[in-house]
C-alpha cells in the first residue's frame, strides 16, 4: 500500500512541477479524445439517417396480369428466404390504386385522369440490409437488357424498381464520410500521443539527477518508469473524463434541443453516447500507453 501512495505522491508532484505542460496534455488529450468520440457520434448519426432514408425504400415488383397465384406465391416465399428481405408484403390493384391516391391527394388531375386498373399488382419488399438489394434481381433470375431495364427469368414478373442508383449513392457517401472521420480522429489521437510523450520526456529531463541516482542505488528500470507511466494515464484520463462530459452535455444542450424542432431527423440517444465511452477510455488508455513507451525510450536504455 506503501508503494502505491509513493507512486501516487510522486505523480502528483510531478504535475504541479510541470503544471503548465500538464495542463497542455490534458487539454490536447481532451480535444483529441473529444473529436475521437464526436467522430463515433457522427458517423452513429449518419446510420440513423441512411436507414430513416432506406427504411422507407422498397424494392417493387411488378407483376403481370397473367401471373398465377402459385407464381405469386413461390416467388413471395423466395424472397422472404433471402438475408437481404425483412418482410415481403402483397399489393394489389385495389391498394396500389388507394396508395397512389393519397400520394396524389394534392393533384386531383392526376387522379382524374387515371384509372385504377392501370395500377399493376406488386410485391413490395422491405430490405433488411439495404446495401445487398441485388440479391432480389439474381433470386428471380433478372438481368439488365439494352434499354437499362431488367428483363427477369421468372414467369409473371412485370418489372422491379430497386433505387440501385439512390442506394448506392448513399452507400458511397457513408462510406467517404466514415474513412475521412476515422483519419480525423486517427489523427488527433497521434497529436495527443506526441504531446503527452513530450511531457513525460520534460518531466524526466527535470529529474535527470534523481533517474540517475537511482539507477546507481539499483532501481530497476520499471521502478523508475512506473511514476512517469501514471502520469501519462492521469493526463489522457482526465482528457477522457473531460471528453466524455462535454460530449454528454453537448448531447444535451444542442441535439436534444434539435429533437423538438427538426421532427423527421433521427438524433442519437443517450444510448449512442454510452456506447462509445469504453472506445474513448480505451483510446486514452492507448495514448498513455503508447507516449509512455516513445517518452522514456531514451532516458532508460541501458
Amino acid at each position: 500500500m506503501r508503494g502505491v501512495e509513493f507512486y501516487f505522491r510522486e505523480t502528483a508532484a510531478a504535475m504541479r512541477r510541470n503544471g503548465t505542460v500538464a495542463f497542455g496534455a490534458v487539454s490536447t488529450a481532451f480535444i483529441a479524445l473529444f473529436l475521437f468520440g464526436l467522430a463515433l457520434l457522427i458517423r452513429r448519426e449518419i446510420s440513423l439517417i441512411v436507414e430513416g432514408i432506406t427504411g422507407n425504400v422498397q424494392v417493387a415488383v411488378y407483376l403481370t396480369d397473367t401471373a398465377h397465384p402459385d407464381s405469386i406465391d413461390h416467388m413471395k416465399q423466395t424472397l422472404e428466404a433471402l438475408p437481404a428481405v425483412a418482410r415481403v408484403d402483397f399489393e394489389n390493384q385495389a391498394a396500389a390504386c388507394a396508395h397512389a391516391q393519397e400520394l396524389f391527394a394534392n393533384q386531383p388531375t392526376i387522379l382524374e385522369n387515371v384509372q385504377c386498373s392501370v395500377f399493376p399488382t406488386s410485391l413490395r419488399v422491405t430490405l433488411q440490409e439495404t446495401s445487398q438489394y441485388s440479391q432480389i434481381t439474381a433470386a428471380l433470375g433478372c438481368a439488365p437488357d439494352d434499354t437499362g431495364g431488367l428483363v427477369c427469368a421468372e414467369p409473371g414478373v412485370l418489372k422491379i424498381i430497386d433505387f440501385r442508383d439512390v442506394l448506392d449513392r448513399l452507400s458511397a457517401i457513408t462510406n467517404v464520410i466514415t474513412v475521412g472521420l476515422f483519419l480525423l480522429a486517427m489523427i488527433m489521437l497521434g497529436s495527443a500521443v506526441v504531446l503527452v510523450s513530450n511531457t513525460l520526456r520534460m518531466g524526466m529531463f527535470a529529474r535527470r539527477k534523481e533517474i540517475g541516482i537511482m539507477r546507481l542505488v539499483g532501481a530497476t528500470n520499471w521502478r523508475i518508469r512506473l511514476p512517469f507511466l501514471i502520469e501519462g494515464g492521469a493526463e489522457s484520463l482526465v482528457g477522457a473524463a473531460l471528453a466524455i462530459v462535454t460530449l454528454f452535455l453537448g448531447k444535451v444542450f444542442l441535439v436534444d434541443q434539435m429533437a423538438g424542432k427538426v421532427a423527421w431527423l433521427p438524433l442519437v440517444r443517450n444510448g449512442d453516447v454510452l456506447a462509445i465511452l469504453p472506445w474513448i477510455v480505451a483510446a486514452a488508455i492507448g495514448i498513455a500507453a503508447i507516449a509512455g513507451t516513445l517518452g522514456m525510450r531514451r532516458f532508460l536504455d541501458v
